[in-house]
């Protein structure tokens, strides 16, 4: 890699952080708390200037299943590779950042609360790619010096382009201008480019998962003001709705040459300032740097607390980012107890489990939610001994990952378990 191209970018990124840092002329209006926007998730098949809400196609918040199932598939695939991008047990499964200023913050205080998840799996490795002031409008050229920076801080971390298979990208135009829907449709232009360059950059990418601006009310600058930190989230939007759709961006090589990684929202962050939206998140001036765009602590870890919630709960992250779940081996006791099949899988109505209980008497078959919820259960008689069939109701449950346990009430041992996937 030449050192110019690189030397060129630490003077950009540094030019960039001087003109963003905050300086005492410079107050963020923590009087302007509320836009009177409303939030795509709660907009749903309402509109904002003619486009209709929601993340995804018709209003709704739901992936399609189609898209899920697909992005399921991926998930499940990913296996560790080496620094060649070969399979490998012992290898990675690499994660990285891709974005401006607002994302290094931000994934800098993810980084460390996701290597010490307690679940996640130690195949993981997280990478900050992100770099301040390399906004879309920057990075949508591939010639940009931004992606040798990407690679010198994959080698860094003791890894390589090849080894990547999973990328958060947040990303926005610096200093926008122009009228809705025009500029939102600049900045999707911009990240069709980006997301076309990841698969070119990055060869094993498989799964990208984007997120918008956050509330950018209080800014004082003309960087990402309101309304368009609110408008990236159509940008965002719509990029997703034209991969679902089928007319771009490509990434099964079933349906010919693969153009770029399966895409979905990440979390989707933006709230109308101190105005609750659905769910109660709200955006308070104090959690914003001194410019009202950038992250302060605040924002910097609510944004990181939400990204790992994703990465924990989403059914296309949770195969490979959560720690499997596998039988306890049986180092002790006369019982022999084992589950032997769960089927189908993904289940959608009913979840049927064929296991081979031991002499442990009376005990509960249960169904976890990725957050730890019990959602289903089936009693295990006294009497039962031998391979049983047992089935749980899972009509009801929305997609996702869940998991699977029975214990036995004389047994001492820990719970056989099994994670499973049900998908819509």
């Amino acid at each position: 890699m030449s050192t110019k191209p690189l030397l060129l970018l630490l003077v950009a990124a540094a030019i960039a952080l001087h003109a963003s840092t905050p300086k005492c002329a410079i107050a963020s209006d923590c009087t302007r708390d509320s836009t009177g926007l409303v939030p795509l998730m709660d907009l749903g098949p309402g509109s904002y200037l003619g486009a209709q809400g929601g993340l995804y196609p018709l209003g709704s918040n739901q992936r399609p299943p189609a898209h899920t199932a697909a992005g399921i598939s991926i998930a499940n695939a990913i296996t560790p590779l080496d620094t060649l991008g070969s399979p490998d047990p012992n290898g990675r499964i690499v994660l990285i950042s891709i974005g401006m200023s607002n994302t290094t913050q931000e994934f800098q205080a993810f980084i460390p609360k996701a290597n010490a998840a307690s679940r996640r799996n130690p195949r993981v490795l997280i990478v900050d790619c992100a770099v301040g002031g390399q906004a879309a409008n920057v990075i949508r050229n591939p010639n940009a010096a931004y992606w040798d920076s990407v690679s010198a801080r994959l080698s860094r971390a003791g890894s390589s382009n090849a080894q990547v298979q999973v990328v958060w990208l947040k990303e926005a135009n610096a200093s926008p201008t122009g009228a809705f829907p025009a500029s939102s449709e600049t900045l999707r232009t911009n990240l069709t480019s980006i997301v076309r360059i990841l698969k070119q950059k990055l060869p094993n990418v498989r799964l990208a998962y984007l997120t918008s601006r956050i509330y950018a009310g209080y800014a004082t600058t003309n960087l990402n003001p309101e309304p368009y930190a609110y408008e990236s989230g159509f940008a965002v939007k719509w990029l997703i709705e034209s991969q679902i759709r089928g007319d771009s961006l490509n990434y099964d090589s079933q349906r010919g040459p693969v153009e770029a990684p399966w895409l979905s929202w990440g979390p989707y962050l933006w709230a109308d300032g101190m105005q609750p939206r659905s769910d109660g998140l709200t955006w308070p001036c104090s959690y914003f740097a001194a410019d009202g765009t950038h992250p302060a602590l605040g924002a910097r870890n609510l944004v990181a607390d939400s990204l790992l919630a994703s990465f924990e709960r989403d059914s296309t992250t949770t195969p490979w980012f959560i720690t499997t779940v596998t039988a306890v081996s049986e180092a002790h006791g006369t019982g022999r107890r084992r589950i032997t099949r769960v089927y189908p899988v993904p289940a959608s109505r009913v979840l049927s489990v064929d296991a081979a209980f031991g002499s442990g008497g009376p005990g509960t078959l249960r169904l976890y939610s990725a957050s730890g919820k019990l959602v289903a259960s089936s009693p295990l008689p006294g009497s039962t001994t031998g391979t049983t069939t047992l089935r749980l109701d899972v009509s009801r449950l929305s997609s996702g990952v869940y998991y699977l346990d029975y214990r036995e009430e004389r047994d001492s041992r820990a719970p056989i378990g099994r994670r499973i996937v049900i998908a819509r």
